[in-house]
């Protein structure tokens, strides 16, 4: 360790005030005098300097930088790890729950030779109710990933499952800071709301290795998407374009990492999923936005995922009546399955007992 803390709990804020003590007792409940946390406050309007102060004086430990304007969380997360004095930061987002011995846990992982630990976590919702396990990597054994080492590149990309395998969630990750810091701001990337990947991402060639940890290091707070202020659509349409944006740019759009990207999205994503979101529109400038969420969802795929892509654009009449066939057509085929699993088969005898 070169300096008075092993770790920093990064964490930008905006008007997350209601939030903001929870996640705090999380962290300090289990801190000792080697846990910083840095807050960096992009001009909240609530009581945010309040609360931030009040836990000070239980923890003195936290450094609280509050802009005067606001920055946006891109800039928020980069200024975080800059004011950070850890040896390795903890980005976290202000109204999730760290669990119980997570600090212990991931002085452990330290031991290890990794400039990125990825973790998983619990959903819940708003108040943080437990709903189920989050999806991440098909691996259950903590598991270290070389991306410099072909073999284990391409089982990573492999065995990603959402688009949280590629650093698209803050709470999760751990970062070392020197490796961080070795990475220019990528600058093209701020205000994408994807620049811990942009980060990341940048920081593969000089030499990535992921950690990954399936257990649940936390509990995220669903309900509460801060990008969902301009609407669903605008929401999907930063999720499906802009991550996308960001592996292309990084990998290239053929390279395996940019069909990964892809491949999860659509996972994440689903046909019938995208065509509810259709069929709700109301703004008419929403629309060409989704028709770009479609070509790109599925510019990429194969034939029959391509043919989403365009039947998702067809005008709404049409796709209504054919999503009715759909729904027609699945009620025949289970019937039909019931039928047939229903009828007995002379030639296999009957057990008694």
């Amino acid at each position: 360790m070169t300096g008075p803390y092993d770790l920093s709990f990064c964490i930008p804020t905006y008007n997350f005030a209601d939030f903001l003590p929870q996640t705090l007792e999380s962290i300090v409940s289990q801190a000792d005098d080697r846990v910083q946390i840095v807050i960096v406050d992009g001009a909240s309007t609530d009581n945010t300097p309040e609360v931030v102060e009040q836990w000070r004086q239980r923890f003195p430990h936290i450094k609280y930088i509050r802009r005067t304007a606001r920055c946006g969380v891109d800039p928020d997360i980069l200024e975080s790890v800059k004011q950070a004095d850890g040896e390795y930061c903890w980005l976290f987002s202000a109204d999730d729950i760290l669990a119980p011995h997570a600090i212990a846990l991931i002085r452990e992982e330290t031991r290890l030779p990794w400039n990125v630990w990825l973790t998983n976590f619990a959903l819940c919702d708003r108040d943080m109710r437990r709903i189920e396990r989050h999806r991440i990597l098909a691996v259950e054994e903590p598991t270290s990933f070389d991306w410099n080492l072909p073999e284990q590149r391409g089982a990573y990309l492999e065995l990603a499952q959402t688009t949280t395998a590629f650093f698209s969630f803050i709470s999760g990750i751990v970062v070392r800071r020197a490796d961080w810091m070795s990475v220019p701001d990528q600058s093209e990337f701020i205000g994408s709301c994807w620049i811990i990947a942009a980060q990341i991402f940048a920081l593969a060639p000089r030499g990535l290795v992921v950690r990954y940890h399936p257990g649940e290091a936390l509990s995220k707070r669903g309900d509460n998407d801060s990008f969902l202020t301009q609407g669903l659509i605008r929401r999907l349409d930063l999720s499906v374009t802009g991550f996308r944006r960001v592996a292309t740019h990084y990998f290239g759009p053929h390279s395996p990492e940019a069909r990964s990207v892809s491949r999860v999205l659509r996972n994440e994503f689903s046909p019938s999923f995208l065509a509810q979101q259709r069929m709700r529109l109301s703004t008419p400038s929403d629309i060409p936005v989704f028709h770009r969420i479609a070509r790109n969802q599925y510019s990429d795929g194969n034939p029959r995922e391509r043919c989403w892509g365009w039947l998702l654009q067809m005008p709404l009449p049409v796709l209504k009546a054919l999503r009715q066939l759909h729904t027609w057509w699945r009620g025949i085929r289970s019937a039909l399955r019931r039928v047939v699993g229903g009828k007995a088969h002379p030639e296999t005898p009957v057990a008694s007992g």
